[in-house]
This record gives C-alpha cells, structure tokens and sequence, in this order.
C-alpha cells in the first residue's frame, strides 16, 4: 500500500526499530571528511584516481592517528573530526534504538552496508567503546581472529547474547554489522580469497578502485560477491507473520554502480522491502531516478529530499549527514 512523504517522515524512527532495517551508505556521506571523485580530475576530464585514493589513505591515517598530518592542512583537520563527530552521533542513534528493541519480537542487529573505503565507522566504534558510556553492544566487521583478523562473511551470521549466572535468562546483544562492499584502507589482501583486516592504514590496501571496473572486480572476487550476496539476503524478509518487513534507507550514493542496482533490483522482488533514498538536494532525485532508471518506478521505493522538510531559520537546508540524522530520530519535520 503507498504511503506518503508526511507518512515516512513520520514513522521512519519507528520503523528502524520494527523492520529489519540496513543502511547503504556512499561517499556523500562522509563529505566533507572525505573527497568525492570529481575533486580529482585530469585535463581530459577523466578521473585522477591515484590522487583520489592517496588523499583518501592520507586522511585516514590522520583519522587513526591526529600525529600523522602531513599533507592534512586545518581545514581537512577540521572537516574530518566534524564528520568522525556525525558518524559518532549516527552509531548511537542505532545504540540508542537497538537497546530499546525487544528481541522476541524484532532484530536486535542492524547492517551498514558501504562503498567507502574510509574509517569513519571504525573509529567512531572505537570512541564508543572507550568512552564507557554506551549500552553493551557487539560491532561486527565480518572478521575472525585475534592477531591476524581475516574477513569471514559467516560471521555475519552470528548473535551474541547475555546469560544469568545460572543459566536462567539470555539477552541478545544490540549488534551491529559492517559490510564494506568495495573494500577498505586498512585490509590486507593476503591471497585470492583471504582478506586481512588491520588495525592501521594500509598504504596498498585491497579497495575496488573507482575506474569503471567495479562491477567486473566485485563479481569474480569471492568476498566482494559474497557481499553482494549478503546484502540481497538481508532485504528478504517480507511482511507476514514472521517478521515486520525490511527497510533499507539510502544516503550519499547515486547508484552509479550498476552491479549494486542490480543487486537492489533482485532485493526488490520482495514486496515486503521498504527502500527509502535520501537525496543531499532537490536535484540529485533525478540523477539518482535517471541511474536506476525502470527501477524507480518501483512501488515499494520512495525518495526524499530538502522541499519535503522544514528547516528552521540558520539551518543547513540540504541533507547532509548531519541531517540524515535528524530525520532518523524524527527531529527534522516534514514540511
């Protein structure tokens, strides 16, 4: 049944909490910690991609480790630990959503499927968890180990619970799980089907570079397809009387990546998905509509963008990530 933009708006808190909710994030949505590909151009208009991802593993390295300027002016400074600030909100919405959310009767885990290479989400765990302030969570990144962590899309699979010392209760643990679809500064490609994940930048890291290739790089890589694979299982839940539907919420990704619009369009088949594309400015719906082309039309797919809300006077009025993550917690109106 169709529902409205009011309608969304409305109920989206509500929903992250019902349905099986995932999260598909692309570089827009860590601008301005991070640079977009067409900062990086050559003279012929192509794609300066070594320069991309250089300054890309050069402003990681500052995110891990504030020592590690060089190159980093206080501009860059500034609009990293901005967005690190953003992402560090985002995680504790989910936080904050999960620990409410009664296992019996809804997910207890929600995915964050992304096509940055950036570390943004990690080290916003990592200030989480140091801070001691957080309910007890798990963040899954799909890897197994403990000195040499290797990716393992299995352990997506897993749950974590608390039991009574005597065995007579168990409580899932809000988990979150973190699907890198095109790769990340800091694995390790060790061989063809073995992925190290590390805890610093790799300088030659194992990321699908941004040079037309992607989708022929993600198929035929085990663990890259695996992924897509992944996120296709996770929007199948359909609405009857064995769960509530799922719901993926899109934001900074314009679906350029036809191998991901496929694997949204099979995901699609399931009526009771819900896929709900955020848009930074009014005219971006139409370059995203124009990427996905017949796929917009879909019924269960819905778009919202700045003229659906109402910004106060002195608010940024685009949808950036800070945004995003009022419209999550029901905090920007509709308008």
């Amino acid at each position: 049944m169709p529902v409205s933009e009011k309608e969304i708006i409305d109920r989206l808190p509500d929903w992250i909490a019902e349905k099986k909710t995932s999260f598909l994030f692309g570089s827009g949505t860590s601008v301005p910690g991070m640079p977009l590909m067409g900062d990086f151009k050559n003279a012929d208009g192509s794609i300066d991609k070594d320069g991309l991802l250089k300054e890309i593993v050069r402003r990681n390295k500052f995110l891990l480790n504030a020592q590690i300027k060089e190159g980093v002016s206080e501009e860059k400074t500034k609009d990293i630990l901005n967005t690190l600030s953003v992402y560090k909100k985002f995680i504790e919405v989910l936080l904050d959503v999960l620990s409410n959310v009664n296992s019996r009767e809804c997910h207890k885990n929600i995915n964050i499927f992304t096509t940055n290479y950036d570390l943004f989400i990690e080290k916003a765990v990592d200030v989480i968890y140091e801070s001691g302030e957080s309910v007890p969570f798990i963040f899954n990144d799909g890897a197994r180990g403990y000195f040499k962590r290797l990716l393992d899309n299995s352990n997506f699979d897993t749950t974590t619970a608390y039991k009574g010392r005597f065995d007579n209760y168990i409580n899932e643990l809000p988990s979150i799980n973190l699907a890198k679809i095109h790769g990340s500064v800091n694995w390790n490609m060790q061989s063809d089907d073995v992925i190290q994940v590390c805890d610093q930048v790799v300088d030659d890291g194992e990321m699908v570079e941004p040079d037309g290739n992607e989708p022929k790089n993600t198929t035929l890589k085990k663990h890259y397809y695996e992924m897509l694979r992944f996120f296709e299982y996770e929007m199948s839940e359909d609405g009857g009387a064995a769960g509530n539907g799922s719901l993926l919420i899109v934001h900074g990704f314009s679906f350029g990546d036809k191998h991901i619009a496929r694997a949204l369009k099979r995901a699609l088949e399931n009526r009771g998905l819900l896929v709900i594309i955020v848009a930074y400015a009014d005219s971006d719906v139409e370059t995203i509509k124009k990427n996905l082309g017949n796929l917009a039309e879909r019924k269960n797919m819905y778009f919202l963008c700045p003229r659906n809300f109402s910004f106060q006077g002195g608010e940024f009025s685009q949808l950036d990530f800070n945004n995003f993550n009022k419209i999550i917690t029901g905090k920007l109106k509709c308008a």
